[in-house]
């Protein structure tokens, strides 16, 4: 992201990566944060403001299935761990690629719900997620975004595969919010939950505990 440019930061959020681009692309830039949380975009914009970046950020408000972004206006999109909470990402790719001019970049990167690793654990905790999937509509879009983007119009595609081996805890957050998911749905009783959560904290204290979550970046070029 370099300075000048117009980027759209699609689903920002509270805001922490649409400040970040608002610094890289100068004030001759701009940064277009889209939300469907009118809340985040407030904090987005009082994050902004704080920082003296306000100029240069575009806040906008998603309402149906339509980016509110004039076709083939931006340089670069970008969509950091959204589209496992969207019903139809096809479209929503179809969408970046509308409002991406030629030559412009859209990056995407999701989680790879249906590879996460925790051991020594193994199936047991391979249950808990399945129960868990209530919290996502496409768990396993990551694997999936190659082939999307290739079907949407995208050339040059890259695909880089984050994994780093965590041994210190440091996914222990995600694993209890996976846990408090899979209470909600039912699917799993309540103390099958509580020991997987247990041996967690026991593999921690034994030094035995290894969690890895996938981590798909793809990047495709509008010709």
């Amino acid at each position: 992201v370099q300075p000048g440019k117009i980027v759209v930061d699609y689903g920002c959020g509270p805001g922490g990566l649409t400040i970040e681009l608002a610094r890289r692309v100068g004030p001759d830039g701009r940064v277009i944060a889209v939300d469907i949380n009118q809340a985040f975009l407030e904090c987005t914009r009082e994050l902004a403001e704080r920082a003296g970046l306000a100029e240069r950020l575009d806040t906008r408000l998603m309402e149906g299935d339509q980016i509110p972004v004039d076709d083939a206006s931006v340089d670069r999109v970008i969509c950091k761990n959204v589209l496992e909470y969207v019903s139809d990402p096809e479209a929503t790719i179809a969408g970046f690629f509308r409002i991406v001019r030629p030559g412009g970049v859209v990056h995407v990167s999701d989680s790879d719900w249906g590879g996460v690793v925790l051991e020594p654990l193994g199936e047991r905790f391979t249950r808990l997620m399945s129960a868990a999937s209530i919290a996502f509509r496409t768990p396993l879009i990551a694997r999936n975004l190659y082939s999307i983007f290739r079907r949407t119009g995208f050339g040059e595609i890259q695909v880089r595969i984050l994994a780093s081996a965590d041994t210190s805890g440091g996914l222990r957050g995600v694993i209890a919010n996976m846990a408090s998911y899979a209470r909600t749905s039912g699917r799993i009783d309540e103390s099958e939950i509580d020991a997987l959560l247990e041996d967690v904290d026991k593999a921690l204290s034994e030094e035995t505990y290894l969690a890895v979550l996938p981590q798909f970046l793809v990047t495709g070029y509008r010709r």
